[in-house]
């Protein structure tokens, strides 16, 4: 009934629109999901206190040992700002404030 092109082209519309739209749900499940990993951690903290930086230990590894029950992306994003911090090398004994969550 239909020629071969007729039928080729109507697959690759099919296969365009099944991708557009699968582009969209990933587009918008990032969108959405992207606050989701910071949803956990308080917006701004209460209180402050000063840590010092233990030898080896990384932004993770401190974020772990202040918040261990909270997303670590989030308390590292709040360690940088307060500390003003642009990259993530950290030294022996570096005093950094960092949010107290008790």
């Amino acid at each position: 009934m239909y020629s071969a092109a007729v039928e080729r082209r109507r697959r690759w519309m099919g296969a365009l629109l099944v991708g557009g739209a699968l582009a969209a749900m990933v587009w918008l499940m990032a969108i959405v999901g992207g606050g989701l990993q910071d949803a956990g951690t308080p917006a701004s903290p209460a209180a402050t206190e000063v840590v010092y930086v233990r030898s080896g230990e990384s932004l993770t590894a401190l974020a772990a040992r202040i918040a261990p029950e909270l997303p670590a992306a989030g308390v590292i994003a709040q360690v940088r700002a307060l500390n003003s911090l642009e990259s993530s090398g950290l030294r022996v004994g570096q005093a950094l404030v960092v949010p107290d969550y008790r």
